[in-house]
Formats: structure tokens, C-alpha cells, sequence
């Protein structure tokens, strides 16, 4: 952090030394290009390349970076008025501060529409747990109808069962008495029938004593007839 605060002070003394020479010259001594993060200075007569990057706070270190990137070859031919392009390095620092947080800004974007949509999706399955919550509810609200309607069912069963039963029993014994009654009369009527057969037995029997009987009287009357006749006659 101090070598950038250090770098942004030569970078800033830099333009003010070149602000300085600038005030008793023609023209500007340099111009920015590429907005800000690219300094184009035209040399005078008396610049040597390692003066003009040491006046932009370019460090010796990258003195042969900085003459590279200007296609310099040969540090001691360097004419006057040959354009200088020198990275403006706090610019440059500030454009790659504000490439991270862009960069930042649009994973924090990112993010925050991820997070919108689980927050979403939380939010569905929420509102889904609850209606799945009440949907079960409901059910159990419909299983506990049903629960004590099914008791009643039950008692209802259990009386239709007995008084089923008890019909059953009523008509066993109906059937039962009825068979009684059958057996009865058929009983009555076999008692009937033999007592029938016993008055015809005995009226016959009665009939042919009867008739025997009559017989008897004709063959009597045929034989005591004529007598009695005669004894009538005679007296």
C-alpha cells in the first residue's frame, strides 16, 4: 500500500515538473490518451529515454520494459521529438481498481440474483409446505369425520347384526313351531283318520250285526210265522 501512495506522489511530482516546463514552451509537453492510462509525451532536445522514465517514475528496474514497449533499441540515438507512450500507472491501477470492482459489483450481482432466487424458490416451497400442510389437515380433519363416523357405522353394524340375529332366532322358532304344528297336525290328523277308520269299522261292524240280526228275525219270522198265524186263527 505505501509503494502505490509512493508511486501515485513521483507519478503526481512527474506532472508537475512537466506542467512546469510546459509553462515557458510552445505546446504541451504531453498529452493522455486511452482515457488517462496512457501518457504520449514528444521529446526535446536533451532527453535521454532513461531521463523521461525516470521523470514519469518509471523505476530503473523497468527501464528495459519501458524501452521495449517503445521500440527503442539503442537508448543513445533517440532523436528529438520522438513520441514517448508511458503507462499511466495510478490510472492504470485505478482502471484495474475499477475492473475489480466491476468484476466484484457483477459476482455481487451475480450472487444477489442467486440469492433472489433461492429466496424465491424458498419461498415456493414454503408456500407449497403450506399447502401441503393444510391439504394434510384437511385430510386429517376428513380421516377424524370419517374415524367417528366409522364408530358409528360400527354401532350401527353391531345393532343391525343383533337385531339380525334376533330375527334369525324369531324365525328359527317360528320355523320351529311351525314344524310343531305340523307334526301336530299331522299327528291330529293321523288320530283322526285312525278314529274314522275305527267309526267306519264299527258302524259296519253294527251294519252287519244289524243285518245279521234282521236275519235271524226273518228266519225267526219265517219259522214262527205260520204258527202264530194258526194260533190266531184258532182262537
Amino acid at each position: 500500500m505505501r509503494d502505490r501512495i509512493g508511486l501515485a506522489f513521483i507519478v503526481a511530482a512527474a506532472t508537475l515538473a512537466l506542467i512546469a516546463r510546459a509553462t515557458g514552451s510552445e505546446g504541451p509537453l504531453f498529452t493522455a490518451e486511452d482515457g488517462g492510462r496512457t501518457f504520449v509525451y514528444h521529446s526535446r532536445p536533451g532527453d535521454r529515454p532513461s531521463g523521461v522514465a525516470t521523470m514519469f517514475g518509471i523505476p530503473p528496474n523497468d527501464l528495459p520494459a519501458f524501452l521495449a514497449a517503445n521500440g527503442i533499441s539503442d537508448p543513445t540515438r533517440v532523436a528529438s521529438g520522438f513520441v514517448y507512450h508511458i503507462p499511466n500507472a495510478a490510472a492504470r491501477e485505478l482502471s484495474d481498481r475499477v475492473g475489480a470492482l466491476e468484476r466484484d459489483n457483477a459476482r455481487l450481482t451475480r450472487a444477489l440474483s442467486e440469492a433472489a432466487e433461492r429466496s424465491e424458490a424458498l419461498t415456493k416451497e414454503t408456500r407449497q409446505a403450506r399447502e401441503s400442510a393444510a391439504a394434510a389437515e384437511a385430510r386429517a380433519t376428513r380421516l377424524a369425520n370419517a374415524e367417528r363416523w366409522w364408530l358409528t357405522a360400527q354401532v350401527l353394524i353391531v345393532l343391525l347384526v343383533l337385531a339380525l340375529g334376533a330375527t334369525v332366532a324369531l324365525a328359527v322358532a317360528a320355523v320351529r313351531r311351525q314344524r310343531q304344528a305340523e307334526r301336530f297336525a299331522r299327528t291330529l290328523a293321523h288320530e283322526l283318520e285312525e278314529k274314522r277308520k275305527v267309526a267306519l269299522a264299527e258302524r259296519q261292524e253294527s251294519g252287519r250285526r244289524i243285518l245279521e240280526l234282521e236275519t235271524k228275525q226273518k228266519e225267526l219270522e219265517s219259522k214262527l210265522g205260520p204258527r202264530v198265524v194258526v194260533s190266531g186263527r184258532s182262537g
